[in-house]
C-alpha cells in the first residue's frame, strides 16, 4: 500500500520522539550535575520512552478521530443521496396517468418526511402542489373511473397532511409546517384539531365535509374568495395567533364560527354567508372589519367580544341578526347598515361610540338593558312603519318619526314605507354596571 506524506510522519513521530526525549533528558542532566550517571540514563530512557508512548497516543487519537469524522461524513453523502433518490423517484410516480402509481407517491413521500424532518416542508409543498392543480369540483365532474380514482387520491392526499399536522399525535406531528393550497379543490377537507405555521386557502374551492374546528394557526391565515359549497363550514374553537383573511370569501351552507379566537386582524369584507353564521362567543384582539357583507342567513354574535374596533358598515342582514350580551371595547361602525328581520342588542355593552347612523331596520330592534358609554349614534336612520313595531325597544333619546308623505316614505332600493329615526330628549347618562371583564374564551 502506498504511504502517504502523512503516514511518514506520523511512524517518524514515533521512532524519533523516543530518541529525542532521551537525548532531551540526558542532555538536561548533564548541565545540571557534570557526569551522568547510570541512574539518570535510565530515567532518562523512560522519560523518553513516556514521551514517545504520549506522542503515539495522540497521533492514533486524532487518527481514529479522522477516520470517524470521514466515516460519518460518507454516511450523510450516502443518507442524503438515498433520500435524494426517494424523494425523486416518488415525485416522478406522482406525476404518472395511473391513479395507484401516484397514490403509491404519495405514500413514499410521507414515509420518507417521516424518517427525515429535513424533507418534511418539501414534501408538504410537494403534496399542495398536487392539490392545487387543476380538477374539477365534484358537482361538475363526470361519472368515468379516472374521475372517481383521482378523487381517491386527492383525499388520500389531504389525509397525509391532516394526520401529520396534529399534536395530539407525537409520533407522527410535523411542527412547523406551512400549507398553501390556494386555488386548489379540496373535498371533505377534514383539518380539525391541527396546528400549522402558516395557512394559505385563497381562492380554494371546499366541497364536501369541511371542518377546522380546533385548529390553530401560529401566522396568517388567508381564505380570501374561497368558496364553501358544502352544507356546512365548521370553524368551532378555531385560533388564529396572527391576520386571519376572509375577505370576499363565500358560505354556501351553515357557518360555525362559535368561540372562535383571532389575535390578530379579522377580515371579512365583502362575504356572503348563503346559510347561518354563528359567532357565538368569538373572540376578536384587532380589529374587526365586516364591512360590506351579505348575511343571507340568520346571523349569531351572541356573547362575542370585540376588544378593538369593529366596522358593520353597508352590511346586510337578510334574517334574525342577535348580538345579545356582545361587549364591544372600542368604537363600533355600522353605518349605512341593512337589518331586514329581527335585530336584538339585548344586554350589549358599548364601551366607546356605537356609530349606526343612517342604519336602516325592516323589522323589530331590541336594545333592552344595553349599556352606552356615549349616546348612540342613530342619526339619518329609517325604520319601516309598515310593519309590526310594538315589540322595537330602542336606545333611551330616540323616537321614530312618521313620514310626511309618500314621497318621503320611500327608499329607492327597498319596498314598503320607512320613517325617520330622531332624537328626542337628551337623556341622563345611566350609571355604570359592575365590571364585567373579559369574556371566558378572550384570547
Amino acid at each position: 500500500m502506498e504511504r502517504t506524506p502523512w503516514s511518514w510522519w506520523r511512524v517518524a513521530a514515533v521512532v524519533v520522539a523516543p530518541v529525542f526525549g532521551v537525548t532531551a533528558t540526558a542532555v538536561v542532566i548533564f548541565l545540571l550535575t557534570g557526569s551522568p550517571s547510570l541512574d539518570s540514563v535510565r530515567t532518562a530512557v523512560y522519560l523518553g520512552l513516556l514521551a514517545g508512548l504520549a506522542v503515539a497516543l495522540m497521533i492514533a487519537a486524532w487518527h481514529v478521530w479522522r477516520l470517524a469524522r470521514s466515516a460519518a461524513a460518507h454516511e450523510s453523502d450516502v443518507t442524503e443521496r438515498r433520500g435524494s433518490d426517494a424523494y425523486a423517484r416518488a415525485a416522478d410516480q406522482l406525476g404518472s396517468d395511473k391513479a395507484p402509481v401516484r397514490l403509491a407517491g404519495l405514500y413514499a413521500l410521507e414515509r420518507l418526511a417521516q424518517v427525515d424532518p429535513a424533507y418534511r416542508q418539501t414534501v408538504v409543498n410537494v403534496i399542495c402542489s398536487y392539490l392545487r392543480m387543476p380538477y374539477a369540483p365534484p358537482e361538475q365532474a363526470g361519472d368515468t373511473i379516472g374521475d372517481v380514482a383521482e378523487r381517491g387520491v386527492r383525499v388520500a392526499a389531504q389525509r397525509i397532511l391532516a394526520a401529520h399536522l396534529r399534536p395530539s399525535e407525537p409520533n407522527l406531528f410535523w411542527p412547523d409546517v406551512d400549507i398553501d393550497l390556494s386555488g386548489a379543490t379540496l373535498i371533505d377537507f377534514v383539518l380539525a384539531n391541527c396546528r400549522l405555521r402558516l395557512a394559505t386557502f385563497d381562492r380554494a374551492h371546499f366541497a364536501g365535509e369541511i371542518s377546522f374546528a380546533g385548529t390553530q394557526v401560529a401566522g396568517d391565515a388567508r381564505f380570501g374568495n374561497a368558496r364553501f359549497v358544502s352544507r356546512r363550514a365548521e370553524f368551532r374553537n378555531a385560533w388564529f395567533a396572527g391576520r386571519a383573511d376572509f375577505s370576499g370569501a363565500g358560505f354556501a351552507g351553515d357557518t360555525d364560527f362559535g368561540g372562535m379566537k383571532v389575535n390578530g386582524e379579522a377580515l371579512f369584507a365583502k362575504a356572503v354567508f348563503a346559510g347561518m353564521a354563528d359567532f357565538s362567543q368569538a373572540a376578536f384582539s384587532a380589529p374587526a372589519g365586516f364591512r360590506t357583507v351579505m348575511f343571507v342567513g340568520r346571523c349569531e354574535f351572541a356573547g362575542a367580544w370585540f376588544a378593538a374596533e369593529a366596522d358593520f358598515s353597508g352590511s346586510t342582514f337578510s334574517k334574525d341578526a342577535t348580538f345579545n350580551g356582545v361587549r364591544f371595547s372600542a368604537h363600533v361602525e355600522a353605518l349605512g347598515a341593512y337589518f331586514a328581520a329581527h335585530c336584538s342588542f339585548r344586554g350589549a355593552y358599548f364601551t366607546r361610540n356605537a356609530d349606526l347612523r343612517a342604519a336602516r331596520f325592516g323589522g323589530n330592534v331590541d336594545f333592552t338593558e344595553s349599556w352606552f358609554a356615549t349616546t348612540a349614534m342613530l342619526d339619518g336612520g329609517r325604520v319601516r312603519v309598515d310593519v309590526d313595531r310594538s315589540l322595537s325597544i330602542w336606545p333611551r333619546g330616540w323616537a321614530i318619526r312618521e313620514p310626511r308623505d309618500d314621497a318621503e316614505a320611500r327608499l329607492a332600493d327597498r319596498d314598503g314605507a320607512w320613517g325617520y329615526l330622531v332624537r328626542v330628549t337628551s337623556p341622563e347618562k345611566p350609571p355604570v354596571p359592575a365590571e364585567r371583564g373579559a369574556p371566558p374564551n378572550a384570547p
